[in-house]
C-alpha cells in the first residue's frame, strides 16, 4: 500500500497574514516531493536543505500570490548546490504560455540550480507509480491548471484556482477522487459575483457531483474566519476539512 503525505504549507490569498501564508502544499511519496505552487511565504515552512533534494515544483499559473517565493527557493537552490549540499536539480514546471513576461523572468534567472518543464493540457509525468497529469480548467481568469495524482491505491486533485463556468468538464477531472484539495476563495454572503473563483458551497457541489470521499478547502480570504467556509461547504457535502497550515494528511487507500 503507497501513501501521499500532504502538508499544506499557504492557504489564504492574495496576501499572507499572520502565521498564514499564500498558496502552496508540499507533497510527499517514495521520499520524492512535488511542491504545488510557491506562494509568498511558504519557504519558510520548508527543511532546507532537504526539501530541495528530489523536489519537483509545480506552478499553476502566474498570479504572483502563487509563484511569490519561487525566486527565493529558485536561490536557495543555487547556495545549497554551490556548497556543495545539492547535487541533483530542482525541476520546476510551468505553464507553456507566458502570460506578462513571468515565465520568461523564471527561467532566466541564473542564479538558480533548476531544470524547466513546460506544462499543457493533458500533460502527463510519472514519479515512480504515480502518475500526474494537468488540466486546463477554463474558468479562470488566465489559464489555470487543476493537477491529478493517481497510482492503483488512489487519486487526488490538487484544483488551484477554478471557477463555476467550466463545471461539467471540472467534475469529469476529479472523477471518484479520494480528495480534492479545493479552492474555496469566497462565502456566498460576500456575493462576490465571481465566475472564476469558488465559494466552499460551490467547492462543496464539485464533491458531490464528483463522488469524491473527501474535500480539504483552502485558498480563504485572509480576514475571514475559516470555520465559516467549513459551516458553509457542510450543507452539501460532509466529509470536509480545512487546510491548516504545517497540519500534515495521509492519504492512503487499498483498492
Amino acid at each position: 500500500m503507497s501513501k501521499l503525505i500532504i502538508t499544506p504549507l499557504g492557504t489564504i490569498s492574495p496576501y499572507t497574514k499572520g502565521n498564514m501564508n499564500c498558496p502552496g502544499f508540499l507533497v510527499e511519496y517514495n521520499n520524492k516531493k512535488i511542491l504545488l505552487d510557491c506562494g509568498n511565504g511558504i519557504t519558510r515552512l520548508l527543511n532546507f536543505p532537504e526539501d530541495l533534494k528530489n523536489l519537483s515544483v509545480v506552478i499553476t499559473h502566474y498570479h504572483k500570490d502563487h509563484f511569490g517565493d519561487l525566486g527565493a527557493l529558485q536561490y536557495a537552490s543555487y547556495v545549497y548546490h554551490n556548497l556543495g549540499l545539492l547535487d541533483k536539480k530542482i525541476k520546476i514546471y510551468l505553464p507553456r504560455n507566458d502570460i506578462a513576461f513571468n515565465k520568461a523572468a523564471i527561467t532566466s534567472n541564473n542564479e538558480s540550480y533548476s531544470d524547466y518543464y513546460d506544462i499543457s493540457d493533458s500533460y502527463s509525468l510519472f514519479i515512480d507509480d504515480l502518475n500526474i497529469t494537468f488540466g486546463d480548467n477554463n474558468s479562470h481568469t488566465i489559464q489555470s491548471y487543476m493537477v491529478k495524482f493517481q497510482n492503483k491505491d488512489f487519486k487526488m486533485i490538487y484544483t488551484s484556482d477554478i471557477g463555476t463556468t467550466n463545471l461539467s468538464k471540472l467534475v469529469d477531472f476529479c472523477k471518484d477522487a479520494d480528495l480534492i484539495i479545493c479552492e474555496s476563495s469566497f462565502l456566498k454572503k460576500h456575493n462576490a459575483n465571481s465566475k472564476a473563483h469558488m465559494t466552499a458551497y460551490d467547492a462543496s457541489i464539485l464533491a458531490s457531483k464528483s463522488n469524491a470521499q473527501e474535500l480539504l478547502l483552502t485558498h480563504f480570504w485572509p480576514e475571514e474566519d475559516k470555520r465559516l467556509y467549513l459551516e458553509e461547504a457542510k450543507q452539501n457535502f460532509q466529509n470536509v476539512k480545512i487546510a491548516e497550515e504545517g497540519k500534515k494528511l495521509v492519504l492512503r487507500r487499498i483498492c
